[in-house]
């Protein structure tokens, strides 16, 4: 039958073109019944937000200005004024850090919200977080943020190898093993439910094992249960209604056609090759009829609608003329953030189909932000003309900034009435949700690698090792893990010319990403991670202070 005229878009859309391409033969359906009131969570959920091409981590988190010589401060900022743009800015490193770093100092009077200091390996020191990632700070200080220092995931300066043992939770992979699953559908297998990807294409971070938990095997790929929503508010099958498209409409007759045929072919004896395509066709048809009712009941929060669009009657920037401006730079980031807030208000749904009962089950929600872009080898801080007449407008070239201001900006809790000039992605999403539903959700963020201790003389830092990573969560042991600015790295900022070495990796993901996967479902972590394991005969991974992550999430 040809389509030729009714685009693919219409006629089947993106969650589910992608769910039949990568394997979703049991696509998890929703209950006719929608309710107006979304449902708390049923159950743990872990949301996993990839940052690709290695964010600078030390240009978000810093050490305090010292002009004590050869003091990690002094070091720190006589080899990073490029990457800072001192110059372009007419600022010191003193007033950098004066003016746009929050200072916390451990153990100090702001060290506040039962934050911990794993191994008390940072007693007195202060550091800096950038001041416009308010959320963070906000986070932080309320003891719900668990700074990783010196992390490893990927142990090659390559994006793509370094990419797949993240993805893949192994630091000893290695290019030829594409087919293995990842750490996060192996944890979704684990927990009885599904990995869901809320990007265009899925990440081999939601690519499930081969088998069932505990006895999965990791050497290969079944992606049953992985479902892709690239936009939950546009999904399901093409099925125009005469009141909306005129019954001469080429693409409206073309859908009934197809909606007719297959409905015909149900019911007629045809061969067994036919029958999974037609199965599959009719549980998609079903759930785009329910889930249209519970988008219609489940309205986008103003909060999050103006992370990717205008909202009438508000301007979040009173400097610009006009009535609705985005918050975000880069919209996307956006729609994974209302795309995630849907899959949390439908955990609940289920249908019945015959004999089977399908769920949709949201275990593990992965999103990726940056495609590329923090791969900072130039310019690390754009500074255009005119940005100190409007400092507030996300949409000027201020580089990496932009990136950690569309994640980390904003301010939970209590907020003025201009409150959406405040909320940034994971500000919105936490302002969005009930309290209920945030005690069920832990945050993982990362990159596949970080950058180098110096800046590389264009103003940006080369690929590195070691990392700062995040685990966030109102139930997470909040404080730092890890020495954050090791004194044996003072050297390293004296070494050739010609080298801007590593932060030296330390601590590898296995530690305390095995922690998360433990507290979202208790038992996963050495089947997720195989080398926490006691029976592990392999070299064990790095680990800065045996025994730090004990109390990373309760």
């Amino acid at each position: 039958m040809s389509i030729n005229n009714l685009s693919r878009r219409h006629f089947l859309q993106t969650a589910f073109y992608s769910s039949v391409a990568y394997g979703a033969g049991a696509l998890p359906l929703l209950s006719p019944n929608a309710q107006a009131t979304p449902v708390p969570l049923k159950n743990r959920i872990l949301i996993d937000l990839f940052l690709n091409g290695g964010p600078d981590m030390r240009h978000l988190i810093v050490p305090a200005f010292d002009a004590t010589e050869d003091s990690f401060g002094d070091k720190y900022w006589s080899n990073r004024s490029r990457s800072h743009s001192l110059a372009i800015t007419g600022q010191t490193a003193q007033q950098r850090w004066d003016n746009d770093y929050y200072p916390i100092t451990v153990g100090g009077n702001n060290w506040s919200g039962g934050l911990v200091d794993a191994g008390g390996l940072n007693s007195g020191v202060t550091f800096g977080i950038w001041r416009e990632a308010g959320w963070l700070i906000d986070m932080f200080r309320s003891g719900n943020v668990a700074l990783i220092f010196n992390a490893v995931g990927g142990t090659n300066g390559a994006h793509d190898l370094s990419q797949l043992m993240m993805y893949q939770g192994d630091v000893l992979a290695s290019l030829n093993n594409q087919e293995r699953s990842g750490w996060g559908g192996r944890l979704a297998r684990s927990a009885g439910g599904n990995p869901i990807a809320l990007t265009s294409s899925p990440s081999p971070f939601t690519f499930g094992p081969v088998g069932n938990a505990p006895d999965f095997s990791l050497n290969g790929i079944d992606n049953s249960d992985l479902i892709v929503f690239d936009d939950t508010r546009d999904i399901g099958l093409y099925d125009p209604g005469v009141l909306n498209y005129p019954y001469f409409d080429f693409g409206g007759k073309m859908a009934r056609s197809a909606k007719s045929y297959y409905a015909a072919l149900r019911t007629e004896q045809i061969s067994h090759a036919y029958q999974k395509f037609l199965s599959h066709e009719y549980k998609v048809r079903q759930f785009g009829e329910a889930i249209k009712q519970r988008i219609d009941s489940t309205p986008i929060p103003d909060l999050i609608q103006a992370l990717y669009s205008e909202v009438i009657g508000i301007n979040p920037y009173p400097d610009n003329e006009g009535t609705g401006r985005r918050v975000l730079r880069w919209d996307n980031l956006g729609r994974q953030i209302r795309n995630s807030y849907d899959m949390i208000a439908w955990n609940d749904v289920s249908v019945t189909i015959g004999n089977e009962i399908l769920s949709l089950a949201p275990r593990v929600l992965s999103m990726s932000f940056g495609d590329g872009g923090w791969d900072s080898h130039e310019n690390q801080r754009q500074i255009p003309a005119g940005l100190a007449s409007d400092p507030n407008d996300p949409y000027l070239d201020r580089g990496i900034e932009n990136g950690f201001r569309d994640i980390f900006g904003g301010q939970f809790g209590s907020t003025p009435s201009n409150s959406l000039a405040l909320h940034g992605a994971l500000s919105a999403l936490w302002a969005s949700l009930s309290a209920a539903d945030r005690n069920q959700i832990v945050i993982t963020i990362a990159g596949e690698f970080g950058r180098q201790i110096r800046d590389n003389g264009t103003g940006g830092t080369d690929h590195g090792r070691g990392n700062l990573m995040f685990v966030i969560s109102e139930r997470c042991a909040g404080g730092v893990y890890g020495a954050m600015f090791p004194q044996d790295e003072i050297v390293k900022y004296d070494e050739a010319p010609n080298r801007t070495p590593d932060i030296t990796p330390r601590t590898e993901i296995d530690q305390f990403f095995a922690k998360v996967c433990e507290w979202v479902v208790p038992g996963s972590a050495t089947s997720v991670f195989p080398r926490m394991s006691p029976g592990y005969s392999g070299d064990a991974p790095l680990i800065e202070i045996p025994g730090m992550f004990n109390d990373l999430l309760s």
